[in-house]
């Protein structure tokens, strides 16, 4: 093996391997695996496009004056949102929560 393909090797095994083979938005959003796959996202003014294999979803210090219709529909393994309430929300637009047959938990993350 030349060293050029060596070092490609050893620079591909140490890639992280902690967004679960899942594209994340980054900054201002963070993905890892832990014992689920969870998405952080701090300081945002619109949810972001998230990897649909998202199971939680944290969202802090935002800046959201909406949480718009449908805006989880695309993540079909959802199972727990936290949102850092601030006073820039102002609406959950009809059906922002709809459909997510998974969800056990949306919580109010200056309750924890």
């Amino acid at each position: 093996m030349r060293p050029a393909d060596l070092l490609q090797l050893v620079l591909l095994l140490d890639l992280p391997r902690d967004l679960g083979g899942m594209g994340c938005s980054s900054p201002p959003c963070e993905c890892h695996q832990e014992e689920d796959f969870r998405v952080t996202c701090k300081d945002i003014q619109r949810i972001p496009s998230l990897p649909p294999s998202t199971q939680t979803l944290k969202l802090i210090e935002t800046h959201l004056r909406t949480i718009p219709s449908h805006a989880f529909s695309n993540l079909p393994n959802i199972s727990r949102i936290y949102v850092s309430i601030d006073v820039t929300l102002q609406q959950l637009e009809s059906h922002s929560f709809y459909n997510l047959s998974k969800v056990t938990h949306i919580t109010d993350m200056d309750v924890l």
